[in-house]
């Protein structure tokens, strides 16, 4: 699960602060008799004992092996993308905290955001570098470690998170390890899907743009788009037409990026900013579009274009606002 992820709750530490006095525990504590006193103390003194109480070298490596199996539980999960599995070590409760580079969830939360996170993945690998467990007492567990994650998604991009940190705190409840709190802090970077790679050459599925084309994309408003092949990319020029006059044109700029396995395209428009945005092919005949800035999260991306190519001589673009539909545009081959 996905820069920070830290678990912690008020409950680690409790301070009452009692009205009055006279009415406390304290009170009644104090105006016992020495003997008694020196009783509770002594309970109490056996009990911190009790709990502090060192952990064995045995004890130690019988723990670490209990709660290896969870930790790997929860890896598998991820690498399945089985929201269910990896979400299993996790305690059901209000004090459970998740924390994500700096965004803090409960269980619920988790159960929100990332169910259908998962759900967009097509699988991920996860590589430990080193990890390490600590043991405050018998029943709770400090488990740490550095690893990275290659996520390669269903609509093609992917994403590297390298390095990664994770902090873990386990505690032994009915006699099983959960995790009440965690951390996850990394750095992503974009890179190609290994997965979507192997089957789709976005180049040549992008020479399909290759030609002139027309679309009526507004009331007496038509595009013209002029796409002619340049070396591993295109060279663009488009115009606006309404009522016979020309009421916006600009120059676009395409290229193979190795990388990200995509075509970034530069875009300039007479008149306005100039903008980057990336295209790439999730099937042989279905391409996404979204402005650079928003491919380390696509599904929350705030504008984004699907085209489809009916057939060789015409395409549909379906231009999405928050992931809902506004607008469809068919363009044609002007031969």
């Amino acid at each position: 699960m996905r820069d920070e992820l830290v678990f912690y709750r008020n409950n680690f530490y409790h301070i009452i602060k009692p009205q009055s006095f006279e009415n406390t525990y304290l009170t009644k504590i104090l105006t016992m008799k020495p003997r008694i006193i020196f009783l509770l103390l002594l309970i109490v003194c056996f009990s911190c004992g009790t709990n502090n109480k060192p952990v064995s070298d045995a004890q130690k490596e019988k723990i670490k092996g209990e709660v290896k199996e969870v930790v790997n539980t929860f890896f598998k999960g991820c690498e399945e993308v089985n929201f269910d599995m990896a979400l299993k070590p996790f305690l059901d409760s209000p004090d459970f905290l998740y924390i994500n580079n700096g965004y803090a969830f409960n269980y619920k939360d988790c159960e929100d955001i990332f169910r259908p996170v998962f759900a967009s993945m097509l699988n991920q690998k996860i590589t430990i570098v080193d990890e390490k467990y600590t043991f405050p007492d018998n029943s709770t567990v400090f488990y740490s470690n550095h690893c990275k994650s290659l996520t390669n998604y269903k609509d093609g991009h992917a994403i590297l998170q390298d390095p990664t940190v994770m902090l873990f705190i386990f505690k032994k409840i009915d006699n099983s390890w959960k995790i009440i709190y965690g951390v996850e802090s990394y750095i992503s970077q974009n890179v190609k899907n290994t997965e979507t790679s192997k089957e789709l050459n976005q180049v040549e599925l992008h020479k399909q743009f290759v030609g002139y084309w027309k679309g009526e994309v507004a009331k007496d408003t038509t595009c013209f788009w002029d796409v002619k092949s340049y070396g591993t990319g295109f060279d663009c020029y488009f115009k606006y037409v309404s009522k016979g006059k020309t009421v916006m044109d600009g120059k676009q700029l395409w290229g193979y990026d190795k990388k990200l396995d995509k075509c970034s395209m530069s875009e300039m428009i007479k008149g306005m900013d100039n903008s980057v945005y990336l295209s790439w092919f999730t099937s042989n005949n279905k391409c996404s579009m979204l402005s650079y800035g928003d491919i380390s999260n696509p599904d929350n991306a705030s504008t984004k274009w699907e085209v489809e190519f009916k057939s060789p001589d015409m395409f549909l673009q379906t231009t999405l606002k928050n992931n809902k539909s506004v607008k469809v545009d068919t363009y044609t081959r002007v031969k």
